[in-house]
């Protein structure tokens, strides 16, 4: 073998030890790639939640993208919006009622400043638009929430509602942001609707995104509306703003068999009231 020959192997040796050490340089130099967004956790990845009833174990959370679409779904304002003069009011609901709703906009002290009953522009029982245009006088620019909620027919309770925070201003920009979540806040997954409760146990057991601080008032009514238990529950989410399983078992006692209603609700920091509920009518027995 000529020197030449020799000269070239030992050329592309050392080219050749080089190139891992300039490469590794780079990377360290480089700046980091995106972070992936985190899954929402299973219930398994949180301790136990702490219930003075029952001990409780969790359910397996479910991602926002399978639950359902909200009962009554506020396609606009969305949060945040600034309305001056008018509400406009666009949206979605399930059936209800003789298709009625009931909309409520209350201030950031509690009153309620406007009360309006609409009605879902479709076929009795059946999904549908809904939409009015609210007219609203204010001395200064307030905060303040838009409800919408349905009724029972047996005893006049809340049902279902929905609600977005807004700014209602005498004068000025009229801005409206987009609607948020499609998918329900509140989805009662236990017990199933017409499901039978017996033994003085009621299971409850749900996805939610919580408004504040993760809690949740689980309650059971009676045929007549009777409160019959209520208990708060923590929503067991990865962080603020994403959903998460909750599950809660309500001791109660009734006397005869009879209809019955469990509620979900987040309630208001705000005002004396809620920002969202959702209820499953289910039949009572001893």
């Amino acid at each position: 073998m000529s020197w030449k020959i020799l000269y070239l192997l030992a050329l592309v040796v050392l080219l050749t030890g080089c190139v891992p050490a300039a490469r590794t340089a780079t990377q360290t130099a480089a700046p980091p790639g995106p972070v992936a967004t985190p899954t929402l956790p299973t219930a398994t990845a949180f301790p136990s939640a702490t219930n003075t009833a029952v001990p409780t174990p969790m359910p397996t959370a479910t991602p926002p993208n399978e639950l359902p679409e909200e009962g009554i779904l506020i396609l606009e304002p969305g949060p945040g919006s600034r309305l001056v003069g008018a509400i406009h009011l666009r949206g979605i609901a399930g059936p209800t009622f003789e298709s009625h709703l009931l909309v409520q906009v209350v201030l950031d002290d509690g009153s309620e400043l406007i009360v309006l009953p609409i009605t879902i522009q479709a076929e009795m029982g059946s999904r549908g638009p809904f939409t009015a245009e609210i007219p609203f006088s204010v001395a200064s620019e307030r905060q303040a929430f838009i409800l919408v909620s349905s009724s029972s027919p047996r005893d006049g309770g809340t049902t279902h509602l929905a609600s977005v925070g807004v700014t209602l201003a005498p004068q000025g920009e009229r801005l409206i942001r987009p609607a948020g979540y499609r998918t329900e806040r509140i989805s009662i997954t236990r017990p199933a609707l017409g499901e039978s409760l017996s033994g003085g146990l009621a299971r409850v057991e749900g996805i939610a995104l919580p408004s504040f601080e993760g809690t949740l008032i689980v309650e059971l009514l009676d045929a007549e509306g009777t409160l019959l238990a209520s208990q708060p529950v923590i929503v067991l989410a990865a962080d603020m703003g994403q959903y998460g399983p909750f599950a809660i078992d309500l001791p109660f006692q009734v006397a005869a068999p009879g209809a019955g209603r469990v509620v979900v609700r987040d309630p208001s920091v705000v005002f004396q009231g809620d920002v969202h509920l959702a209820s499953v009518e289910v039949n009572l027995e001893p």
